[in-house]
């Protein structure tokens, strides 16, 4: 397993409800927000790139916690701005969200992992492919459509797409978007709560919504082996066991944190430990060219 240590990252590189504002990697981000290009300059240029097609997608594995097998690969959107380099989502979504291109933004994402996911599975790759969906997404009426039309597009089966949404929007969701997600769920596609502990909310939203995956936020594996979070942790776990959900902890980046989380039950780690998020080029050479035998899904899945 890939052990490169990078500044902890979140899916879309911002949260809604931080959960602890004192993190050395919440203080690595806010360092690094205070470069980042202005968002004058970021409104001016973004519609630009949504038209000239500037984003790409980078990949973060997965895997089974006990076995190591990969069970899936994260959608991770990138800017490639022509004189500003790499932008992180943290800096563009949440002025993408304001200018009303956040749909645009998220069709794209799905179309380009599902078309991403086609290719893998046509050299032989047998995982799934998780995106982020934001609020806005959900509420678009079309929304469940437009997801059963890029499945068939990419030859693909709706167990194959994981749609993940954080706890946040779940509070957030009006009567339209819930059922929206219970359309998703009825074609069949897999839905993740993300950033699961961030939020301050009653859990009676996992009884409301067809959830099928729970996240737990990075947040609470930094203190792992100390304190309450470990008995935070197991709760959890066993809380998303009793109702049948697969449990991810995302932050992984000690092996005494994977061992630790394989001994509470948990079903799959992402993380540093397990890969960094990566172009499909080097997601593809790194994690899928070596691998000689065929990748298993957990037995909860």
């Amino acid at each position: 397993m890939h052990t490169t240590r990078n500044p902890p990252e979140h899916p879309h590189g911002w949260n809604w409800n931080q959960r602890r504002s004192v993190r050395p990697g919440r203080r690595l981000h806010q360092a690094t927000d205070a470069t980042a290009p202005s968002r004058l300059r970021i409104g001016r240029d973004l519609r630009h790139a949504v038209e000239h097609d500037e984003f790409v997608l980078h990949y973060q594995p997965e895997i089974d916690a006990s076995t190591g097998h990969m069970v899936a690969a994260e959608a991770l959107i990138r800017w490639q701005h022509p004189q500003l380099g790499m932008i992180r989502p943290n800096t563009f979504i949440p002025v993408a969200e304001d200018q009303g291109l956040i749909g645009k933004i998220g069709q794209w994402v799905l179309e380009t992992a599902c078309a991403q996911l086609h290719a893998w599975h046509a050299a032989g790759h047998d995982l799934r492919v998780a995106v982020n969906f934001s609020v806005e997404q959900l509420r678009r009426r079309d929304i469940a459509d437009t997801v059963a039309n890029a499945l068939e597009r990419f030859d693909l089966q709706p167990d194959d797409l994981v749609v993940e949404i954080t706890e946040s929007i779940c509070m957030r969701a009006n009567d339209r978007a819930r059922e929206n997600v219970a359309r998703l769920a009825h074609l069949g596609i897999r839905l993740a709560i993300d950033d699961f502990g961030t939020g301050y909310s009653s859990l009676s939203y996992l009884k409301r919504m067809p959830v099928r995956i729970l996240k737990i936020d990075r947040s609470f594996v930094v203190d792992l082996a100390d304190g309450p979070d470990s008995t935070i942790v197991r709760n959890i776990i066993s809380l998303a066991h009793e109702l049948d959900l697969i449990v991810i902890v995302e932050g992984v980046e000690t092996p005494a944190q994977h061992e630790l989380l394989r001994v509470m039950g948990c079903d799959m780690v992402q993380g540093y430990l397990v890969g960094e998020s990566l172009p499909p080029a080097l997601f593809h050479d790194a994690f899928l060219a070596p691998r000689q035998h065929t990748i298993v899904e957990p037995e909860r899945i």
